[in-house]
């Protein structure tokens, strides 16, 4: 039960010795002598812990005390580092001043006996506890289980989420018919039936599949084809209802890309009122996931006409919302799974990696015995397959069903857990290798159905020392991490990269999550503080927490806390902090990841003595009011991730003054930067370029130097405002455009510099997957791009050359838009068979376009096609009547002479149109056939001046 924290103590210590090898000089063989210790004892711990030992009380005793052990050794190594690095900042040659120190320090000879007493304290406790044998785990009987080092995850296949087809989804085929019947008023025939209902509820506890019967019901193709605008927003516990007034707004599209950029200065009557007077004029859809309280649903009621034949579904587990929101609300309750139907869902995960040869009778049984157990509930079938999906052998499969039995008979969990789901998440975890146990805890920092970015999340297990760094790079490392709690359904996947091979978002299931915070708590790993929380309870700051988390509206205030490693504050508008007030750095001097996320300070700053915190690896400020860095931040000479962020709706057109510094910080890897970002002078990298991987976003006020020093590590790469060409050039000519590991770039050019050619590009960057050019492109440069590419984007580039016939030949290609007269010809072409892979196309504001071709075969897999602003174009091209994945069409503030041409609805300026709807109630145009299969197409009309028809920009 301990692995997790003495497993990340471990490994710090090991870290620390890797790194700071400097610091340590004079205590080197006692802190050696210490991590063997802790290992030994690790292995110990692995040996006797298991889940069915849960309740054993001596075994706890000397977990809790091991526990202690090993966080103090933590605080002792860490605090010697400290003295160590503020003693010989007045050195100049810091090697030496470090010997000097060492050699003549009495703290030196003090810590190496506290390190020495703490080994006699591990001695001596494992003494005590083998007066009184514990028997070894069961997991000993079984074939060992490598927990030392991670296992190759790099071959697991990424899970789906449900927002694409749920490969993983069983049973429930009439559930699903009878309420798309009821949601459309139309049955699979697509003849009108008797029933309809303007409000659903889909209520249930934790675990039965509330939120993918849901999704399956939205993602239906007869509910797509009965609504021209859906939505689905996640409201949970705790909600923000200008936030969710937001997503809905942003989801149905009532605000064009300006609008949208300002939602977050709206008032709340602004938001209603915009919401409810678009919802008004289009049929719609609103999906509101994990709705607990009856408040969320009265702060956007008020938004959500139902008197159109449009409808609501939300989920819940309470059993009495559904008549707040409406009396005549239709009540559905998921059925659980049959047997049948839980074994096919435990072999669709379980053996889906597996040849179904080598899927034996005897596996079958197993698995048959094992998912009987779990009561027919979708997430304890799921959970335990993804378990059985890391084993390989039958001894392997017999040690789990032994395990699993035990748990049933003697472990209890919480009530509302349901009589089997506890003991399938205890078992789960309990099998996580110990390297993998502190990555999952990790996890309960998040709010409730908080998208977590991958990338993120891989940096902040690497900063707080989770992931070992010396063969291979941390980052690939981590990635395994990750997908292997994937692989075992211990987390889903919400986003992936086009090729569904690499999860971009995550997050967990709230049953997941409660389970995490408690067991988290439990072994003082960390400590998560919200308000009025039934299922976190209260929570009071243990002596031995390692990290902190506030969510919005919770409150923590620090008294003596200098064991934090990990502070993180999530808030709303307005959130103020009480915790980083006065000395706060004194605190938290031993701070290894801080995070404000929407959260103000009092004044607006932070404090010079924030550089004072040594061990800071992961630096992030997004959304708040700080205005400037101190100067001091050069002094963070760990840090390994810096994003800094100002909130957009600050007052007056205010820039983030940064100090320049980040040319001390020589352990950067990362750098974020809001583009409102500015440095005194010119910005000086030096050679922290070497080593960056990130730098994203940077004005262009480098020097030539600089820019031409861009480093062959960077994989990530967006400076805006180059001013001139030679800075253009220089950039070109620097190793990161030659080496070959470029993933993303993002540059704008201004001052009459321009693009001249592509052959750095084209040639040198055969990982480019994101390609963003902002400026003029020379009419002499060859549009020729990587092969690998899945997003392109033109703004302002004015070249007469067709951007299609190169991108065209881009056959990974996903995204292209092409803006702001990014081409100022008159004709465009999409040749034969050109963008084979192609979904989404956009063209905005080309002022001169008159006329768009589409040869045959071109953009066979388009979904969705948004044409905005384009005043000389004459009409669609009469090809995409052939592009049968058409599904949605925007044509937003077009000539009113364009959509005509399509459909009209009388004098409207705006309407909608869907290919199945019975009645549209409008008049078609001579190019309606064009259109008539898309799904849904949205029509936004210029309104004309004078009689005039052009365009309003």
């Amino acid at each position: 039960m301990a692995a997790s924290s003495i497993a990340s103590a471990t490994q710090w210590i090991a870290t620390q010795m890797a790194n700071e090898a400097n610091f340590l000089l004079g205590v080197k063989d006692q802190v050696r002598n210490l991590q063997s210790e802790l290992s030994h004892i690790q292995q110990l711990l692995r040996d006797v812990d298991s889940p069915e030992k849960v309740g054993d009380a001596h075994l706890q005793i000397f977990i809790g005390e091991i526990r202690k052990i090993a966080f103090q050794a933590e605080d002792v190594i860490d605090d010697y580092i400290l003295v160590v690095a503020s003693r010989n900042k007045k050195d100049g040659n810091f090697l030496r001043g470090c010997v000097c120190f060492l050699a003549k320090s009495p703290h030196m000879h003090q810590v190496g006996m506290e390190i020495q007493a703490i080994v006699k304290g591990l001695q001596q406790a494992f003494e005590r506890f083998q007066r009184y044998p514990v028997p070894r785990a069961i997991a000993s009987e079984g074939p060992s289980n490598d927990n030392n080092r991670p296992k190759q995850a790099g071959n697991y296949k990424v899970l789906t989420y449900p927002h694409t087809d749920d490969a993983h989804f069983v049973g429930r085929e009439d559930d699903i018919e009878k309420l798309v019947e009821l949601v459309t008023g139309m049955n699979y025939s697509g003849q009108r039936c008797g029933q309809e209902a303007r409000v659903v509820a889909i209520v249930g506890g934790g675990g039965v599949g509330k939120t993918t019967l849901t999704r399956k019901i939205y993602r239906d193709e007869r509910v797509k084809d009965h609504f021209s605008r859906v939505a689905w927003v996640t409201i949970s516990q705790q909600w923000n209802n200008r936030d969710l007034l937001r997503e809905i707004i942003t989801q149905i599209g009532a605000v064009d890309r300006e609008e949208r950029n300002s939602l977050k200065d709206w008032t709340k009557r602004e938001l209603v009122e915009k919401t409810h007077t678009f919802l008004s004029e289009n049929l719609h859809l609103i999906v509101l996931d994990d709705m607990w309280m009856p408040g969320a649903w009265d702060d956007i009621c008020d938004a959500l006409p139902l008197n159109n034949g449009s409808k609501v579904i939300f989920t819940t587990r309470s059993d009495k919302l559904h008549s707040h929101v409406d009396l005549n609300c239709f009540v559905h309750k998921p059925t659980l799974l049959t047997e049948e139907q839980s074994l096919e869902l435990f072999k669709k995960i379980a053996f889906e990696d597996e040849d179904d040869r080598a899927i034996t009778d005897d596996f079958l049984r197993l698995g048959t015995e094992m998912t009987q157990k779990c009561d027919g509930l979708p997430l304890a079938v799921s959970i335990l397959a993804g378990l059985l999906r890391t084993k390989h052998t039958l001894d392997e499969w017999e040690h789990v069903s032994k395990t699993f039995g035990s748990l049933l008979l003697k472990v209890e969990g919480p009530p509302h857990y349901g009589k089997s789901l506890y003991q399938t998440l205890m078992l789960s975890y309990h099998d996580l290798p110990d390297y993998l146990k502190p990555c999952f805890l990790y996890l309960a920092q998040f709010p409730e159905d908080y998208e977590i970015k991958s990338k993120k999340l891989i940096q902040m297990w690497i900063a707080d020392g989770f992931v070992p760094g010396d063969e291979n790079p941390s980052e690939e490392v981590a990635r395994e991490y990750l997908d292997e709690l994937i692989c075992r359904c211990m987390v889903l996947v919400v986003k992936s990269n086009c090729a569904n091979t690499k999860a971009k978002s995550i997050r967990l299931h709230d049953v997941m999550r409660e389970f995490c915070i408690a067991k988290a708590k439990d072994e003082c790993f960390l400590e998560v503080h919200a308000p009025n929380d039934r299922r976190l309870g209260t929570s009071s700051t243990s002596d031995q927490s390692r990290r902190i988390t506030i969510l919005p509206g919770g409150t923590y205030v620090p008294t003596k806390i200098s064991h934090i490693r990990s502070f993180i504050q999530f808030g709303v508008e307005g959130s103020r902090t009480a915790s980083l007030r006065g000395s706060w750095t004194e605190h938290f001097k031993l701070f290894r990841v801080l995070i404000l996320d929407w959260v103000e300070t009092h004044d607006g700053y932070l404090p010079e003595t924030l550089g004072n915190l040594k061990h800071l690896r992961y630096l992030a400020l997004t959304n708040t009011n700080i205005k400037t860095l101190p100067k001091s931040i050069g002094n963070l000479c760990n840090l390994l991730y810096l994003e800094y962020e100002l909130k957009w709706n600050i007052e007056g057109k205010t820039l983030l003054t940064l100090p320049n510094v980040l040319w001390k910080m020589k352990q950067l890897r990362h750098l974020y930067l809001d583009e409102r970002a500015v440095f005194p002078k010119k910005l000086k990298l030096h050679h922290v370029t070497t080593n960056l991987q990130t730098l994203w976003i940077i004005k262009g006020t480098c020097s030539e130097e600089e820019m031409e020093r861009m480093g062959p590590s960077l994989s990530k790469l967006g400076i805006m405002d180059i001013k001139g060409q030679r800075l253009l050039d220089a950039l070109f000519r620097s190793p990161c455009m030659k080496s070959g590991n470029l993933k993303q770039l993002q540059l704008q050019w201004r001052n009459g510099a321009e693009l001249k050619s592509m052959e750095p590009l084209y040639n040198h960057c055969p990982r480019l997957r994101y390609l963003l050019l902002d400026g003029k492109i020379g009419e002499d440069c060859a549009l020729q791009f990587p092969p690998g590419l899945d997003t392109l984007v033109f703004f302002n580039n004015e070249t007469c050359n067709d951007p299609m016939a190169g991108a065209g030949r881009v056959g990974q290609l996903n995204f292209l838009s092409l803006s702001r007269n990014a081409y100022i010809g008159a004709e465009i072409t999409c040749n034969v068979a050109s963008f084979p892979q192609l979904e989404t196309l956009y063209f905005y504001d080309l002022d001169n376009l008159e006329e768009w071709r589409v040869e045959e075969g071109a953009l066979p897999r388009l979904k969705t096609l948004h044409i905005c602003e384009c005043p000389k174009l004459k009409r669609l091209p009469e090809e995409l009547k052939c592009i049968r994945s058409l599904q949605d069409l925007k044509l937003i503030n077009m000539p009113r002479s364009f959509c005509h041409r399509l459909f009209r609805q009388g004098d409207k300026t705006s309407y909608g149109y869907s290919a199945r709807a019975a009645d549209n109630g409008g008049e078609r145009g001579e190019d309606f056939y064009i259109i008539q299969h898309i799904s849904h197409v949205y029509f936004s009309l210029v309104v004309a001046s004078d009689g005039d028809d052009q365009a309003e920009c």
